[in-house]
């Protein structure tokens, strides 16, 4: 018979916006009971934007390439995962990636909507 003492929280603050919580102790198997809740109330109660879906002209899924481009469709969405964007709407927002003619394609191309920025200019492909 397990004896049931009151959990403690104790929380360490990795940086500006990461921290990591310890609760203890717990019944066994019940962190992950625990852990599954807090994690869907996270993420259906956290606001936030991200790329969702994309279109390439010319392109019917994600494992053809596209002539001209040394990246295939499967590398251009990995690398889209990792952009970090801002909205100020709550419905979707459709941004733009217009270039034309050689050269390296940097998020800085992306063509934002007033309501939407990328905060992140500099991420480029990688070699």
């Amino acid at each position: 018979m397990l004896i049931s003492q009151r959990p403690t929280l104790s929380e360490e603050v990795l940086t500006d916006n990461r921290s990591q919580f310890t609760i203890e102790p717990l019944e066994p198997g019940f962190g992950y009971t625990l852990g599954n809740s807090l994690r869907r109330t996270l993420l259906s109660s956290i606001p936030g934007a991200a790329v969702t879906s994309i279109r390439i002209d010319g392109v019917l899924h994600e494992f053809t390439t596209v002539p001209g481009v040394k990246e295939d469709v499967t590398d251009i969405i990995l690398n889209l995962k990792s952009l970090v964007v801002s909205s100020e709407e709550d419905e979707p927002v459709t941004m733009y990636l217009r270039k034309q003619g050689p050269g390296e394609v940097t998020a800085g191309d992306i063509v934002p909507r007033p309501v939407s920025r990328c905060t992140t200019p500099a991420c480029t492909s990688p070699p």
